[in-house]
């Protein structure tokens, strides 16, 4: 190795060893700093419960009015879904007719159009899982008589079954439309190894594309895991909740990292 070689690895060591000790006291500041502002507010926490400020129960009859307001709510999100997924696709397939098949920035336009409604209903689809449990719970604890309390029950879960109906028909629809407009896509949304076969139909570049999103949702997982773990603590500490809610963001944190690492190790292992 060259002189120069080496002493361009010795200042790149240096520079790196500085870096190392400054984001090391800037790391070592915010954990004291936010230690001292955890302790402060477990203190205040204490205080304001010794003095019944953080006790408070909601009234059924409140429960019951607040079980009905959310099951329209619940409704109301999905038939959202459907009307922008029905104006978006229906948009997408009138610009389809109308293209030359060569412009590509026009071909992109029309295929994120499509996406709008794919994108809208992956999350719709766990805000619905989450408001089926919410009535559930609202309705149990309500002032309903026994025969109201069923009635409801029941269009919970009428509700939450058509909800999965929409959810599933529109990304149907877009799915099909992405395939109508590009022919070397494959798999169905019914099938259990959908996006492996979809992955192995897109180009390099939207692999790609798929792997920095792949990334960037498995950083996102690991920041609000850490956040609802020492949410956890606190409120286990504080309010009594258990250690329930920490073994489940245990769970999701360990089996987000082990097929992260998993994934890693096969991609690896199959580029050699």
């Amino acid at each position: 190795m060259s002189d120069k070689m080496m002493e361009k690895i010795e200042k790149k060591k240096a520079i790196d060893k500085k870096n190392d000790k400054k984001y090391l006291i800037i790391m070592l500041v915010l954990v004291v700093l936010c230690a001292g502002a955890g302790y402060l507010a477990g203190m205040l926490i204490g205080k304001l419960k010794k003095k019944g400020a953080l006790s408070f129960e909601l009234s059924e009859e409140f429960i019951g009015n607040l079980a009905v307001v959310m099951l329209a709510v619940f409704v109301a999100i999905n038939v959202i879904l459907a009307i922008v997924a029905i104006i978006c696709i229906s948009k997408a397939k009138k610009e389809l007719k109308l293209w030359d098949g060569d412009d590509d920035v026009e071909a992109e336009r029309i295929e994120g159009r499509v996406s709008i409604p794919l994108c809208l209903s992956s999350i719709v689809m766990i805000i619905n899982m989450f408001l089926f449990s919410v009535c559930v719970n609202l309705d149990i604890n309500s002032n309903f008589s026994e025969k109201k309390e069923d009635i409801m029950m029941i269009a919970n879960i009428i509700v939450f079954v058509l909800s999965f109906v929409v959810v599933l028909v529109v990304q149907k629809k877009a799915v099909d439309f992405t395939k109508e407009m590009n022919l070397e896509k494959e798999g169905s949304i019914f099938d259990a190894k959908f996006s492996e076969k979809w992955e192995k139909s897109c180009d390099e570049a939207q692999k790609l594309q798929i792997y920095k999103a792949g990334t960037a949702g498995f950083k996102a997982m690991s920041s609000v895991c850490m956040t609802l773990w020492m949410v956890c603590l606190v409120a286990d500490l504080f309010a009594n909740t258990g250690l329930f809610p920490c073994c489940i963001v245990f769970v999701i944190w360990l089996t987000g990292n082990i097929a992260y690492l998993v994934g890693a190790a096969k991609a690896e292992k199959s580029k050699n």
